[in-house]
């Protein structure tokens, strides 16, 4: 149960960031990348069947298995297809029961913007919100801005992780990567 609460807190919290009008293709991709990121991975976080079942209600198409095996570098998960008019966008689980949302072009600045805007809207009295990276990183074809966050009750050694690798750079293959899955944290944070 207290998995529900918090990613119905999250996709309230993220709700408006999805009704904001697109003043660009990119700004449009980066829309469609945060909705499948709230409708699929923040109420899935950590649970493969019900990932899959959502998958399966959002029509998502299973890729070729030769990219997805690129995708997952010869790890276990499955990689869906999330079809759109705007752009290429793929949803990936992995064995870590993480869930990720990557899509080949969208707004930098406006995806993380969107992410910020569902973690810290998150933010709740007794829930520890610590940034664990913030910085940019050289990546394939180009600099990436990597924002990540861990999210517990105050108190609790297990958590979710949040994180985000977004890119300007046309030369990337891929601009914007979102991530969710659940975490064991190392110090928990007593109040």
């Amino acid at each position: 149960m207290k998995p529900f609460i918090f990613a119905t807190t999250l996709i309230f919290s993220a709700y408006v960031v999805a009704q904001e009008a697109p003043s660009s293709p990119a700004v449009a991709q980066s829309n469609v990348a945060t909705q499948l990121f709230m409708d699929l991975c923040i109420p899935s976080v950590g649970n493969r069947e019900a990932l899959n079942a959502l998958a399966a209600k959002y029509d998502l198409r299973d890729v070729d298995p030769s990219f997805s095996e690129k995708v997952l570098r010869g790890k276990a998960g499955k990689v869906w297809s999330a079809p759109s008019h705007l752009g290429n966008f793929i949803v990936i689980w992995q064995a870590d029961n993480s869930c990720s949302v990557w899509a080949r072009r969208g707004d930098a600045a406006t995806s993380i913007q969107h992410f910020k805007r569902i973690v810290t809207g998150a933010q709740r009295p007794g829930l520890q919100l610590r940034v664990v990276s913030d910085r940019d990183i050289e990546g394939q074809g180009g600099t990436y801005h990597y924002l990540a966050y861990v999210l517990s009750k105050v108190g609790q050694d297990v958590g979710t992780f949040a994180s985000i690798g977004a890119t300007s750079s046309n030369a990337a293959e891929v601009q914007v990567r979102l991530r969710i899955e659940r975490a064991k944290i190392s110090t928990p944070v007593q109040n």
